[in-house]
Formats: C-alpha cells, sequence, structure tokens
C-alpha cells in the first residue's frame, strides 16, 4: 500500500508587466523545480504549485477565486518587482500582486510569505513600499540577456525557503488570536529558534572554537553552511534582543574566523586545515594579524554561543537542546552517507563513536 502523502499548496502570485523571461517564467520554472527536488527528497512530501485561476472550470469569478486559494495555501510566494517605469515619482509593484499579498498576510501571516524581488529590473530595496521593506525580501538577479542557467541560484533559494516554512509550520493569524503580544512573540522566537538550532551539533562547535586558529575541519566548515542558511534567511527573525544580539554574534564571529581559509593548507585526509608557517618559522605580520582576527572571531563565537544556551535553557525550556544536537547530527551523518553513495571512490570516513 502507498504510503499517504501529506500535501502543502505554494501560491505563486505573479505579474505580466516585466518580461516573461526573467519574471513571470524564471520564478515558476525555479519554483516548479524547486518542488520536484523537495518531493526527491521527502517521498511523502507532496508540493502542488498553484496560481489565479489555474484548474478551475466554468467562468469563476476570478477574485472570489484566488481568495479561495490563497486561504487554501501554505506557502504564499509574491513577485513585488518595481512595475512602474524607471524614475518614476512613486515606484510600486503590481496591483493585483499588491492586493493578494494583503489578502495572504492577513490570512496566512508573514511568516508564510516569501517577497521575490529582480534586482535587474527594480532598485532595491529604495524601491518596496513602506510596508513591504519591514519585511525582508528575497531579491534576485536575472536581465532578459541572462543565459537560463541564472535561475538556479533562485530555485536554490526558493527550495531553502519552502523547506523552512514547511519545517517551522508556523500559526495563521487565525490560531493567534486571543493572545497576549508578549506569548505571541515567544512563540515565534521558540519556533524560530528551534529552527536554528536543528543546525548546530554543540560538540562539533565546542571542538572547533577549541581547535581554531590552528586547525579548521571540513566537518566544522559544513556545520557553518548550514547555521547561514537560516541565520542569513529573510525568513529567520527573533523578537527577544538578547538573542537576538547573540545569533548575530556568533554569526559575525563564525564569518570572521573562517575569513582567512587561504592561510590553511589541507593535510593527507583532506578533511582537515591546518594553519603553520614551513620549519614552524615565526609568522610574518600579516599571517600574524590572519591569526589575530581569526582567534578574535572565535572569541566573538564563544560569547555569541554561550549567551545562546544560557537563554534557551533559562526562558524557552520548551526548545530541548539535546533533542535539536541530535537532529543536527542526523542530518551531517545523512549527507556523509549520501556522499559516499554517490562518490564510492572518496575514502571512507573512520567509523567510530562519536561523542555528542
Amino acid at each position: 500500500m502507498a504510503k499517504k502523502k501529506t500535501t502543502f499548496h505554494v501560491f505563486y502570485s505573479w505579474q505580466s508587466d516585466s518580461p516573461k523571461k526573467t519574471n513571470f517564467n524564471a520564478i515558476g520554472k525555479a519554483l516548479a523545480d524547486a518542488c520536484k527536488r523537495l518531493e526527491a527528497a521527502n517521498p511523502k512530501l507532496k508540493l502542488v504549485a498553484d496560481e489565479a485561476t489555474r484548474d478551475t472550470s466554468g467562468s469563476p469569478k476570478i477574485t472570489d477565486k484566488i481568495i479561495e486559494k490563497i486561504e487554501a495555501a501554505a506557502i504564499f510566494i509574491a513577485d513585488i518587482t518595481t512595475v512602474t517605469p524607471p524614475g518614476a515619482d512613486r515606484p510600486c509593484p503590481n496591483p493585483n500582486v499588491g492586493f493578494e499579498l494583503g489578502y495572504a498576510v492577513a490570512t496566512l501571516g508573514w511568516d508564510r510569505v516569501v517577497l521575490l524581488f529582480n534586482t535587474a529590473i527594480g532598485n532595491f530595496p529604495a524601491d518596496l513600499p513602506f510596508d513591504f521593506a519591514q519585511n525582508r525580501a528575497m531579491k534576485y538577479g536575472y536581465a532578459p540577456s541572462d543565459p537560463p542557467s541564472k535561475r538556479e541560484d533562485l530555485s536554490k533559494r526558493l527550495e531553502f525557503a519552502v523547506k523552512a516554512i514547511i519545517d517551522k509550520n508556523p500559526k495563521r493569524p487565525a490560531e493567534l488570536k486571543g493572545l497576549s503580544r508578549e506569548k505571541i512573540e515567544h512563540d515565534h522566537d521558540v519556533e524560530n529558534m528551534r529552527w536554528l538550532m536543528d543546525t548546530l551539533h554543540i560538540p562539533t562547535l565546542q571542538q572547533h572554537l577549541e581547535e581554531m586558529p590552528y586547525l579548521l575541519t571540513d566537518k566544522a566548515i559544513w556545520f557553518f553552511e548550514n547555521f547561514r542558511g537560516v541565520a542569513g534567511n529573510s525568513l529567520f527573525s527573533v523578537y527577544d534582543p538578547v538573542l537576538r544580539e547573540a545569533v548575530d554574534k556568533l554569526y559575525r564571529g563564525w564569518l570572521r574566523a573562517l575569513s582567512h581559509d587561504e592561510q590553511y593548507h589541507s593535510t593527507p585526509s583532506g578533511k582537515s586545515h591546518v594553519f603553520s608557517s614551513p620549519g614552524d618559522m615565526p609568522l610574518t605580520a600579516s599571517r600574524q594579524k590572519a591569526w589575530d582576527e581569526i582567534d578574535a572571531g572565535r572569541h566573538e563565537m564563544a560569547e555569541g554561543i554561550t549567551t545562546i544556551l544560557e537563554r534557551l535553557r533559562a526562558d524557552y525550556i520548551e526548545i530541548n537542546i539535546l533533542r535539536t544536537n541530535d537532529r543536527a547530527w542526523n542530518v551531517y551523518c545523512d549527507f556523509q552517507r549520501d556522499v559516499e553513495a554517490r562518490f564510492p571512490e572518496l575514502p571512507k570516513r573512520r567509523k567510530k563513536k562519536t561523542k555528542k
């Protein structure tokens, strides 16, 4: 018996004022490709891309049908690229998209909305209406002269955004009615910090902090890229100022600590990289400066993660750090198994138990 799939409808609010190649077609195809990859990675998942009056019979009242489809959607994607002529006094997006976006925000909430803006056509973020500018939009650059391959980056970013909303499953406005603002903000932060912590394997991070600046591992870099995918995502946000500053500090410090990869040389395994001088000679002035910057970044990281863990344990007991830690490690192990299956000629990992 075939396993029942969980269906999510993704509504695409498009506009035809911009060139079809760069906006309507580009976004539609990028979204379709993103949905296919997500379904391939999760056989229990079914994503249905929808728009305006697609798959409707007869002559329905278009506005009613659009409203019906938005209400049934789990995710709303809107193209808010400027459609007014360059230099217009009041640049704005397509008014139909604005109407659909407003209804989506009211029924689905901002946390289920993805805004797209083509910087090859409009001026970002100056062209955005004030209300839109308060919510981070996903910008992409795709000009009429660009090859179709240029939309691959957009597709990958849409894949990440759609997956993030599915994983977070944020509450809709109707579910939040009757709750105090404090409760809504707390639940929002729980949701977002759980999402972030699912990318962090604390033992690996602690080892990374202890080994830098001298040693850098591919494993630590992999976890950083996963962390950056959430911390730098337009859908990630927290209200708690202590957590917000701590996350920013961890992110800034990590970027700083990894900003001198040219100073490292790989060990025979290819999975570790060492910062050292030939014959253990004293570091040159420029290399000493790089070492000191990495070390400063390491200390900033340590402050950030320490504050995050302390804050979560004190005020966000809904987040089980042991479980998020296990999930982060399992995702990494799945990635390693996938790499070994795809590239069997690569050296195998040593099969040893890793302390969690």
